[in-house]
């Protein structure tokens, strides 16, 4: 009989709690969340092959649409969402072109080797937890306590895993990741700085002549609370008119480049596909076609106040909420 990756996992982490190094204070939390940890665990190795099924199916049908070179038209694709919506999401596509700069070629070699050494050690994992080297149908993890299984399964990782491998893959994944945070707070830098200029011109008239009619009608008890109050909602609107300020900014840049990659892309794309031969670098269509559409996709942006209409604010919701946690993190955090 094999033993189950949850019962495995359970067990492990009980163990880990029965642990003299585990500290007290987080041993109750291990033992509660020991029988979930284990059920997801379970899932997630179920769900293995699945994935890499999807992924196989991902890769057949991608080498049906080559020769319709997806390659070309999936940038010009992004090139009209940068033309039409460049400014809604500029940190967002901020963040894109700094991980595409900076970190993407190291991140996806990093990550393709924790992807192999992490197959290594499941592999080495299932044939360890059907070994029963006493002959009697029942696997030997299911039959040693919580710490000897803790030990041994410590054990197999450290002899499975390559340690060099590991330290390099996981400092190349953060080293990726804090450069496009680099980026984001050295591009929005000014940003801040102009809301932080504008909310201290206002303060002190506000101050002047807000505060005391304002604490004439707070009562007495909550007087204290109307500064505060104030304070921060000169630095929240000055915030906004700085973001809205860059957005004006980036949705002009994003414009002029959207329409331009989509315009060289899409003549290429013509071109390799013998539907019309031109060459964007000898002619000048390709620039009078995307400033033409980069044009347009800045009227769209000002006229629609940077929002995204129905039904497409449903289809990017999951970019607007990224949006959102991206500009709070480059203001809130120094």
């Amino acid at each position: 009989t094999q033993a189950p990756t949850s019962e495995i996992v359970q067990k492990s982490l009980l163990a880990l709690a029965e642990s003299s190094n585990c500290p007290k204070q987080i041993a109750p939390y291990l033992v509660k969340a020991a029988p979930f940890v284990g059920k997801a665990a379970q899932k997630i190795e179920e769900a293995i092959p699945l994935v890499q099924k999807f992924i196989a199916v991902l890769e057949k049908y991608y080498e049906l649409i080559k020769p319709y070179r997806p390659d070309l038209l999936v940038p010009s694709f992004i090139g009209l969402i940068m033309c039409f919506f460049g400014g809604s999401y500029l940190t967002v596509i901020a963040a894109w072109e700094a991980f595409m700069m900076c970190g993407y070629d190291s991140t996806k070699e990093c990550v393709m080797v924790l992807i192999s050494d992490f197959q290594k050690v499941v592999d080495a994992n299932k044939k360890d937890d059907a070994k029963d080297d006493d002959g009697d149908g029942v696997s030997d993890v299911l039959q040693i306590s919580n710490r000897e299984l803790l030990q041994r399964k410590v054990l197999l990782f450290l002899r499975t895993m390559d340690p060099h491998r590991l330290t390099v893959a996981v400092a190349g994944i953060n080293a990726g990741f804090l450069a496009v945070i680099a980026t984001l707070k050295l591009e929005f830098a000014k940003t801040i700085t102009l809301g932080n200029s504008i909310g201290s011109v206002l303060e002190p008239p506000a101050k002047e002549y807000v505060l005391p009619l304002l604490e004439k009608v707070m009562p007495p008890e909550y007087r204290k609370w109307a500064w505060p109050l104030i304070s921060y909602s000169i630095r929240s609107v000055a915030i906004s008119i700085a973001w809205f300020v860059q957005r004006i900014i980036s949705a002009f840049h994003s414009a002029i480049r959207g329409g331009l990659m989509f315009s060289r892309n899409i003549m290429k794309y013509l071109s390799d596909m013998n539907i019309y031969k031109i060459n964007h670098e000898e002619s000048m269509l390709d620039e009078l076609v995307g400033y033409a559409l980069a044009a347009l996709g800045l009227w769209f942006q000002l006229s629609m106040g940077f929002a995204v209409p129905f039904p497409l604010n449903i289809i990017l919701f999951p970019f607007t909420l990224l949006e959102y946690f991206l500009m709070w993190a480059v203001t809130n955090h120094k």
